[in-house]
């Protein structure tokens, strides 16, 4: 009797799941773009309909947009002992059964709102009774990726939705997994692509509704942070492709068990994409889409890229990603002045108290790259524009890991010719004050001299004197980290000119000091 009883045991553990799962998402339980299969116990078990990945994703989302916070969830339900699958013995007792009932409790969840975590006690989430599936946060965060992109194109002007679709994209990329570059891949194609059309070529393809996005064009505000995070997902693209190995070397065994319902598996929404990338991703094409978004960002124009890039009016199309596109020509003033403007914004924005990384300028190595030009180019330059703006202190670390990165002859010169326009203004500033006039004496005439000639000429090629302020005891800190950055260089005369201000720095701190220290015993 036990045994015919068996398979009826089962089946109805089996449909008490697939009730829980349905209640709990409001019915939506299939994929975005996924039809809208019936959820049934033979539908379910098949491994190319549902994905439980899916499921979980979008019951996280109605609890919180935000990755980290997710992510936090996910840690706790790998270590809840109190979890459970109720597809399993362990879900027939009257405890697990009223637990189960107060997850499907037939509150109102909006996607676009989520509630926010609240007391566990109250309601479960769908990890909790699945939560084998936590131990796959990548798989979890590129089916949140999907979509909050796909609640983003629906109403695109909420760009906190793409915002955190991006944030947890970031995760996708990190991760190195064999679906990584498929779900970047789908997100652009699918999402920001036929934005970049439009905004660039109009609404010809009627791939857009023309009514709702164009005045979104017309938003500054809207227009600056779209193409931000367009440059940023083409930048994914591009460092997905440096790193994600090739599928025969990234095949997952998974451990299936016979107690757990839905089994643990291969999550159906991914591979999917991943068989949907028909054809390698060209990098000369996400290098030449990444300069047109980059130069139109900066210029607000794109006549100039008509003569030069080849059936330019087929870009962003849907198949020009994956078609071999010409670099565009390389050493033109005007893009090197672009590339240099764009750091320099880059430096102005920062202000977080430490850098660490140079993972904020990724969009400007990309762009510098396609110019020919050396990411070691890219990153000297944004850390002398944040030394030219007084921001070194937060960069400190980041200059001491960063040294062999750095184009040490570049770094020299324009930083030597930084610490002398400083130097000239501490000069200046003395001449003023009659109690510290008498410090210039101790200065050589030939040094000061010149000192103020490379003054004048940072000032010029910056076309203003205005320099961020900067306490000497700084200046004379970086004139340091400055001498012993140079000591590896062949250019003596460079070497001579860190040792001229070096001195000047340390005898002017000193002398300032002793001053300081006397007019305080004076009052």
């Amino acid at each position: 009797s036990g045994r015919m009883h068996r398979p009826w045991e089962e089946l109805l553990r089996k449909l008490r799941t697939c009730l829980l799962v349905s209640l709990r998402l409001g019915g939506d339980v299939c994929p975005p773009g996924g039809g809208n299969d019936p959820m049934t116990v033979s539908n379910v078990e098949r491994p190319d309909m549902f994905s439980v990945y899916s499921w979980i994703a979008r019951d996280e989302l109605y609890l919180s947009h935000d990755n980290r916070v997710i992510m936090a969830l996910e840690s706790a339900c790998v270590s809840s002992a109190d979890a459970f699958y109720p597809s399993t013995v362990d879900g027939d007792g009257d405890r697990q059964k009223t637990i189960i009932f107060q997850s499907c409790r037939s509150d109102i969840r909006d996607l676009r709102n989520p509630t926010g975590l609240t007391d566990e006690s109250h309601s479960r989430s769908l990890l909790f009774y699945l939560k084998d599936h936590a131990h796959f946060p990548t798989r979890l965060a590129a089916n949140r990726a999907l979509i909050l992109a796909n609640l983003w194109s629906q109403t695109p002007d909420q760009l906190h939705l793409l915002y955190h679709s991006i944030s947890a994209l970031r995760t996708v990329v990190d991760s190195v997994e064999r679906f990584s570059l498929a779900v970047v891949a789908e997100i652009y194609q699918s999402r920001i692509r036929p934005v970049c059309r439009a905004m660039l070529f109009g609404f010809g393809e009627q791939e857009l509704s023309e009514e709702v996005v164009s005045p979104l064009f017309g938003d500054a505000v809207w227009l600056s942070e779209f193409i931000s995070v367009a440059k940023l997902i083409l930048s994914m693209m591009a460092e997905c492709m440096s790193k994600v190995p090739p599928p025969s070397e990234d095949h997952e065994q998974l451990e299936p068990s016979s107690d757990m319902w839905p089994p643990l598996r291969q999550c159906h929404v991914l591979d999917g994409l991943v068989r949907k990338l028909r054809g390698d991703v060209r990098p000369s094409s996400v290098a030449l889409h990444h300069t047109i978004i980059f130069t139109f960002e900066m210029t607000h124009s794109i006549d100039s890229f008509h003569a030069i890039v080849p059936s330019f009016s087929n870009l962003f199309l849907t198949g020009t990603l994956f078609t071999e596109l010409p670099p565009v020509p390389k050493g033109s003033a005007r893009e090197r002045d672009l590339l240099d403007k764009a750091i320099g914004e880059h430096a102005e924005k920062r202000n977080a108290p430490v850098i660490d990384s140079f993972a904020g300028i990724k969009d400007v190595e990309l762009f510098g790259e396609a110019m020919g030009l050396e990411s070691n180019y890219v990153k000297t330059k944004f850390l002398i524009k944040m030394i030219r703006r007084g921001k070194e202190s937060s960069i400190n670390d980041l200059l001491g890991a960063s040294n062999s990165l750095l184009d040490k002859e570049l770094f020299t010169f324009k930083v030597t010719r930084i610490m002398c326009a400083r130097l000239d203004a501490t000069i200046t500033s003395l001449k003023r004050t009659k109690n510290y006039r008498g410090i210039l004496s101790l200065l050589d005439a030939d040094a000061s001299r010149w000192v103020r000639e490379e003054a004048a000429a940072e000032c010029a090629s910056w076309k203003t004197n205005n320099f961020a302020t900067a306490s000497l005891v700084a200046t004379h800190s970086m004139v340091m980290r400055l001498k012993s950055i140079s000591e590896s260089l062949d250019d003596a005369s460079m070497k001579e000119k860190v040792d001229v201000i070096c001195l000047m720095s340390g005898t002017l701190l000193k002398a300032v000091q002793a001053q300081e220290e006397e007019d305080i015993q004076n009052v």
